[in-house]
């Protein structure tokens, strides 16, 4: 595919950063959301 091998591992760590920073805003938007739900089926 598109293997750089020529990358320096900075732009590995910058990367792993961006992922692992999205992957946590995701999962506190489900958590939001799941709440939201939840308190809008308790009042009916």
């Amino acid at each position: 595919m598109f293997t750089n091998c020529n990358s320096s591992p900075l732009q590995h760590l910058a990367a792993f950063a961006i992922v692992f920073v999205a992957a946590v805003m995701g999962t506190v938007a489900v958590g939001a959301y799941v709440d939201s739900v939840t308190s809008d089926a308790q009042r009916g």
